[in-house]
């Protein structure tokens, strides 16, 4: 069992800028994905209500570099840097070096991955941070259920379903879904305006960019969600956010994750095991569905 206790991040860096995913990511696109979003028309978006969107953070700031309107999704993330790990009893958090410390809770239920393995057990996890510490650089990347309401602004608390431990840097990043209570615009800039989550004042400054994701015929879209189904015969897979991928021979799957195929993520989501999908491509048709050729997909089980 793990005593209480707090180890510092050995000679912690400036957080480096990366995308969505890591250059080493085979699913990483080349350029920013969407259309570009004014500072109105940004607010207008979270007028509508429930908005899921994607804020990367400019490195060592409180600043966003970009922020995205995404597609819906059954998760909310964050990725950044650890500086700090506490646990005791099963429980615990990692505090990630967002604004001053962001902590990110886990408990008995909580899935911990490490870069080589998708499932192990919280000791392992535990053990391995720390070694990815004392060498001076630890990304943590963490999931949860997505809320039904967006979570008030104030509000710092994040419990992770999901804890992966990365062997790479990321740049900080948090999807989540909001509201026009999220967002307050400066009427004597700079800044341009404030997205307060997670307890965070994230400053929008006039090289923020601000951007929509949802999907564009001929663009290239990013997708991430759960496998709802897969079609074999039709070269489909099914996502949970409504998504028609369809799967060819161009398209590659990321050795990194647990499947490689169509057949086989048909018959995991056949077995009933969860299985998740992320990764690019060209979509075909803004819809709704909105069918994306894909061009690279890592493809995870849950379980």
């Amino acid at each position: 069992m793990y005593a209480p206790r707090q180890i510092p991040l050995i000679g912690l860096t400036a957080l480096t800028l990366l995308g969505a995913a890591c250059a080493a990511d085979s699913t990483a696109p080349s350029a920013p994905p969407g259309r570009t979003l004014s500072i109105s028309e940004f607010e207008q978006e979270l007028g509508t209500g429930r908005t899921r969107i994607e804020i990367k953070l400019a490195p060592g700031v409180l600043a966003a570099r970009e922020v995205e309107v995404e597609g819906d999704d059954d998760e909310e993330q964050i990725a950044g840097e650890a500086t700090a790990v506490a646990a005791a009893n099963g429980s615990g958090s990692v505090t990630l070096a967002l604004g001053g410390g962001l902590a990110v809770g886990f408990d008995a239920q909580t899935r911990f991955r490490t870069p080589t393995d998708s499932r192990v057990t919280q000791d392992e996890w535990l053990a391995a941070l720390e070694a990815a510490l004392a060498g001076g650089s630890a990304t943590v990347e963490a999931r949860r259920n997505a809320p039904s309401d967006p979570q008030a602004p104030g509000d710092a608390s994040f419990t992770a379903t999901d804890l992966r431990l990365t062997d790479t840097r990321e740049e900080a990043r948090i999807e989540m879904y909001v509201d026009s209570d999220n967002f307050e615009a400066n009427p004597a800039p700079p800044p341009r305006g404030w997205l307060t989550v997670l307890g965070l004042r994230i400053e929008i400054h006039g090289d923020t960019r601000l951007g929509n994701q949802l999907p564009e015929e001929g663009g290239v879209s990013e997708f991430e969600s759960a496998v709802s189904a897969v079609d074999v015969a039709a070269g489909t897979i099914a996502l949970a956010s409504g998504t028609i991928l369809r799967v060819g021979s161009s398209t590659t799957f990321d050795p990194t994750g647990d499947l490689f195929t169509l057949e086989t993520t048909a018959a995991a989501v056949t077995a009933g095991r969860p299985v998740r999908a992320q990764g690019r491509g060209t979509v075909e048709s803004a819809g709704p569905p909105a069918i994306v050729a894909a061009r690279a997909v890592k493809v995870e089980v849950d379980d």
